[in-house]
């Protein structure tokens, strides 16, 4: 609608032929908003993700945009590299982007996706940005907490756990949570007996084989199937008659291929399936009996055991980060295991085995409790008051230039921009373009920063003319040889060869000359 305010989300990638959860839960968050404003999805390539956004009616933009993935494992260089980041090409045109759109706010999807963030804030365009994750807890974690702080204007936190880096203070000021949920279209509620019949069958599982689940986007050692594999093997000993089955794409290939030999070296290669990309998730959650999550890492949230849990399974998981928030709030506490404790993970999903009819309660129980707390209408009761106050904050009025006042033509030498004067608004303070929060008002802010980003803009410019400028003379270079008329070439003899070098025949003439000489003086 042409009423509706613009909003820009930025999404950290898009892989080509499969989909994240951290893009799924982009993709459905933007859908959600679409009748409140109009979102422009900003990706960096073509991608699973783009085609389904354009398919939901959303307009779609590729800039390729750096990650700064020390903000998920901070580190003292942090600032310095950000600094550099923010006189590349890829940061520059993202701020001519902007300054030309001018959308009502952004919002930015996970802690590593920190430019357009950086950009927005510098050019006075609100920024609301969605934490998924949990950063890294080092010694350095302060300074990436802090960057999110200075360069947003609201943090969206999907889960407690993803907020518990930010201090007291900024939770209360700018943090709210939204966890994430599903659309029941895609749940495909109605063909469950269907799509549990036709998987199983083409995996060549019995209706009375238990089959016990792993999904990851990315298999990774951080996933932990190496976990789940050692954890089958306890589980086998005791029910010979359960199945396993991995879906996912081999993310680190020598990892996965360690976990495949170890399924073959302990004998279950008959009892494992490696399924690799699924297309049709709905279909493999109702092939499943009992869903298992060892992951290894502190999880944002664990969009997996939702999902599972969503379509009534049990769910055994590590008891750590965001699962354990999910597998609470369902009542599934008992599910739990101590993290990286494999016996205790193969105990519980023992346990499950043991009584299948309790097993299929848990997971009707779960289900009932999670539609409660995460299910889509929770979510867009959330959404619309987020959406209202979004409205009311950022969009009664377009947000201005930070120039309110036209700024006097600059003059321009040969190789830099000289400024006499930048308005107090436009450089945020410390000079760092992109950077944190504007300086205060009335005092002016010093020029080397944007001096620095028009001499780069300078730069770029000059070498793209050169570039261009060589390859019309090469181009002319070839149109001449073209033109030229054949010409018929000499036919080369083959070259003599010789008996000997010079050199050799010298040295002989100067030892026979000394044979001489000493005959005569004898």
């Amino acid at each position: 609608m042409a009423d509706k305010a613009t909003i820009v989300l930025f999404s950290h990638v898009s892989n080509s032929r499969s989909i994240t959860g951290a893009e799924k839960l982009l993709l459905f968050f933007g859908r959600e908003l679409s009748p409140y404003f109009n979102c422009i999805l900003v990706a960096p390539q073509e991608g699973k993700l783009t085609r389904l956004a354009r398919k939901s009616g959303m307009n779609v933009e590729l800039l390729p945009i750096p990650l700064v993935y020390g903000m998920y494992t901070p580190y003292a260089g942090l600032e310095a590299d950000i600094r550099k980041f923010q006189e590349g090409r890829e940061y520059l045109e993202l701020c001519d982007w902007l300054t030309a759109l001018r959308p009502a706010f952004i919002i930015s999807s996970t802690c590593v996706h920190a430019l357009p963030a950086m950009a927005a804030k510098s050019l006075g365009i609100p920024v609301v940005w969605k934490i998924s994750e949990t950063i890294t807890d080092n010694e350095f974690t302060p300074l990436s907490v802090e960057l999110i702080h200075r360069n947003s204007d609201e943090i969206l936190a999907i889960s407690h756990t993803a907020a518990a880096c930010f201090p007291e203070e900024i939770r209360e000021l700018k943090v709210t949570q939204l966890p994430p949920s599903w659309d029941d279209k895609d749940m495909m509620l109605e063909a469950w007996s269907m799509l549990r019949g036709e998987r199983r069958r083409e995996l060549k599982v019995a209706p009375n084989e238990p089959l016990i689940g792993y999904i990851s986007s990315f298999i990774n050692k951080e996933k932990g199937l190496e976990h789940f594999v050692k954890m089958a093997v306890q589980v086998s000993a005791l029910h010979s008659d359960a199945k396993f089955l991995v879906i996912g794409t081999p993310g680190d290939k020598n990892y996965y291929d360690r976990c495949v030999r170890k399924v073959k070296l302990e004998g279950l290669n008959a009892k494992f399936q490696f399924a690799g990309y699924e297309e049709c998730l709905p279909a493999a959650y109702c092939a499943m009996d009992i869903l298992v999550v060892p992951s290894l890492i502190r999880e944002g949230f664990g969009m997996t055991a939702l999902e599972g849990m969503a379509f009534g399974k049990p769910v055994v998981a590590y008891d750590s980060g965001g699962l354990r928030e999910i597998l609470l709030a369902a009542g599934c506490g008992d599910q739990l295991a101590p993290a990286e404790n494999i016996a205790a993970l193969a105990e519980r999903v023992n346990a499950l085995l043991a009584a299948p009819g309790y097993a299929a309660g848990v997971g009707s129980m779960a289900r009932e409790r999670i539609v409660a707390v995460y299910g889509p209408d929770a979510y867009r009761a959330r959404l619309q008051g987020l959406a209202e106050r979004w409205y009311l904050r950022y969009c009664q009025a377009q947000p201005q230039p930070p120039c309110a006042e036209p700024a006097a033509a600059p003059e321009i030498t040969d190789t830099v921009v000289v400024i006499d004067e930048v308005p107090a608004a436009a450089v945020p303070a410390g000079g760092d373009p992109g950077g944190s929060a504007p300086a205060a008002a009335g005092a002016p802010a010093p020029p080397q920063a944007l001096r620095r980003r028009l001499i780069v803009r300078r730069r770029l410019r000059l070498r793209r003319g050169k570039l261009r400028r060589g390859r019309l003379r090469r181009a002319a270079a070839r149109a001449r040889r073209a033109a030229r008329p054949a010409r018929k070439r000499r036919a080369v003899k083959p070259a003599r060869r010789k008996s000997g070098g010079g050199k050799q025949r010298r040295q002989g003439h100067r030892a026979r000359r000394g044979v001489k000489r000493r005959r005569k003086a004898a």
